[in-house]
């Protein structure tokens, strides 16, 4: 089956945002470990303590768990409405790509200062400039189709 180049540029920006959100739970794993932070006892005693020890507001724990939760809530909607874009025929691939880009810039900008705990107003630009994304895409679509 052959793409067209709409489709291959939202399959390509969706795959990138995927890699990223997968990886992104990578980075409350170690945290766990290292900090022996565990949220379910199972956890806790297969890590060599109590069930008792259940730990739920570790601060680095918590802010890199919150990361990957904001980056689930943005950046699947962004697959679903880039591909809604792509297959409508509401824009090019061109297009696409360059709302890709400047989502996954934002993402990653977002990860970067939600991490690094950089002071205001870094992470809500970051989040602004995604969300316009998410909005232009959906409202080309739905002026394109109406």
């Amino acid at each position: 089956m052959e793409l067209t180049a709409e489709l291959s540029a939202a399959v390509w920006w969706s795959t990138i945002l995927l890699l990223k959100l997968a990886t992104a739970g990578l980075l409350v794993a170690p945290a766990r470990l290292t900090r022996k932070v565990f949220s379910n006892p199972e956890d806790s005693t297969f890590h060599g303590g109590k069930p008792e020890d259940v730990k739920l507001n570790d601060e680095v724990v918590e802010r890199r768990r919150r990361a990957h939760l904001n980056d689930m809530e943005n950046i699947l909607p962004f697959i679903g409405l880039l591909f809604m874009f792509a297959m409508s025929g509401a824009g090019t691939a061109c297009c696409i790509s360059l709302v890709g880009k400047i989502f996954t810039a934002a993402r990653v900008a977002h990860t970067v200062v939600y991490l690094a705990a950089v002071r205001q107003p870094a992470r809500a630009i970051a989040f602004f400039v995604g969300l316009f994304c998410n909005l232009y895409l959906g409202g080309k679509v739905l002026l394109h189709l109406f």
